[in-house]
């Protein structure tokens, strides 16, 4: 590149694969057999990028510039081969380095904390521009990361949420660069090793997203990632789209995670909370949610609103769930008298609803099979809202009466590929 100061390069997507079955005795510290020609000016300019990249220490100007060099070869294309991810990686943190305003990143999968590719160019880049206290002339205008699900991995069939994401490694990663606003992931599922969960308030990330994942039954790791924001101002978690491996369903704890969101209440902006048809009546209408944790934690005498919530999508039954409370019965609004239109923060101005309408859940969720009837009508809720919200909420504006908005729902076991609720 003749000027490279003069990229203008705003987004970035590396593709990847975590799986590295060829090459593993290759050694980048040594050139290639039949290095890749360039002009002496263009190599010169070469390793003045690979410098100005931050790669030297040690022998790694040689290593990464090895890397680039590499002829174009069947290694070079095959995407499980480590020539192939090495090469794309150390082009991806040179075009990084050379475009100060790069503002979204989409990273498929760059490598594991421990494996292989541990010291590959665009792990070590955002490794040291994590942790550096002082600017560096690249990632600092990045405000967007999506980690999208590995799509070259054995795992992604198309079918099954079976993707072990590493998520907390991921965040790790980049939860300390400077202009940092959200992280998104999608089709993710619960991993024992997702790697070491990043501090409470330690990251700069205010926008979390997980979309047609499944977390069920390991809410702390949720919990936890939500928690590692300084402030969090959008929260989005959706299931749908996918199979579980194992067949039928996995109950969400709605109860953790409003007591996670609970703990944002005094920046939380935007919420949006597709997983009702994971969630079990017993939790929304019986006492299982007093059994799944106590009311411990929630100061009865604090401000009970939620501050700055300006937009909530939700399913009918969990708006419910969370505007009349949760905890033991004697905690809970009661049901004749209980209102929407009161218990909604004053500060709401959008309210995007799912599943009206629609029978909720699924019988296999409900414990010991004993049956939870509603014991809210909340069709007749919904229509006392629209018709009194003009005295207390008049700015608000609710969607999902007509059309219905259907609830996020998980593909059957049982389903073909042509099914339409399975998401590509």
């Amino acid at each position: 590149m003749e000027n490279p100061e003069l990229a203008d390069l705003r987004h970035l997507e590396v593709h990847g694969s975590r799986n590295v079955s060829d090459g593993l005795n290759i050694d980048f510290n040594k050139p290639p057999d039949e290095p890749r020609q360039l002009e002496p000016d263009d190599l010169e300019r070469l390793k003045a990028i690979i410098r100005r990249a931050g790669f030297i220490e040690g022998n790694e100007p040689q290593a990464v510039l090895h890397m680039l060099l590499q002829p174009r070869t069947r290694d070079l294309l095959n995407p499980s081969h480590l020539c192939h991810m090495a090469f794309k990686q150390a082009l991806a943190a040179l075009l990084i380095a050379i475009s100060p305003k790069l503002e979204t990143l989409a990273i498929f999968h760059i490598g594991e904390p421990s494996s292989k590719t541990k010291d590959f160019a665009l792990l070590t880049m955002l490794r040291r521009a994590n942790r550096t206290p002082y600017p560096i002339p690249y990632l600092q205008n990045l405000n967007r990361i999506i980690f999208p699900p590995d799509e070259c991995s054995s795992g992604n069939d198309g079918f099954y949420y079976n993707i072990a994401e590493d998520y907390y490694h991921r965040l790790n990663l980049v939860r300390r660069l400077p202009a940092l606003m959200s992280v998104s992931f999608s089709l993710v599922s619960w991993n024992n090793e997702a790697g070491l969960p990043p501090p409470p308030k330690s990251a700069n990330y205010s926008d979390i997203s997980f979309t047609h994942s499944n977390l069920a039954g390991n809410e702390s790791d949720m919990c936890h990632i939500l928690d590692s924001s300084k402030a969090l101002h959008k929260s989005t978690y959706t299931i749908g789209g996918r199979a579980y491996p194992e067949g039928g369903k996995v109950s969400v704890s709605l109860t953790s995670i409003i007591r996670c969101l609970w703990r944002h209440r005094h920046h939380l902006e935007e919420l949006d909370l597709d997983v009702e048809d994971n969630v079990s009546w017993g939790e929304i209408y019986g006492n299982e949610s007093f059994k799944l944790e106590s009311t411990e934690g929630i100061d009865r005498d604090e401000d009970i609103e939620y501050e700055e919530l300006r937009s909530l999508s939700l399913g009918v039954h969990t708006l419910c769930f969370l505007a009349r409370g949760i905890g033991p019965y004697s905690d809970r609004l009661d049901a004749k008298a209980f209102s929407l239109v009161h218990t909604l923060p004053a500060s709401l101005r959008n309210l995007r609803l799912y599943g009206k309408g629609e029978k909720l859940g699924d019988p296999t969720l409900n414990l010991k099979d004993h049956w939870h009837e509603p014991n809210l009508d909340v069709d007749a809720l919904l229509e006392n809202l629209v018709a009194e919200k003009d005295t207390r909420l008049p700015l608000l504006r609710i969607e999902g009466f007509d059309p219905v908005i259907p609830r996020a729902k998980e593909v059957p076991e049982y389903a073909d590929e042509d099914h339409p609720l399975l998401w590509k």
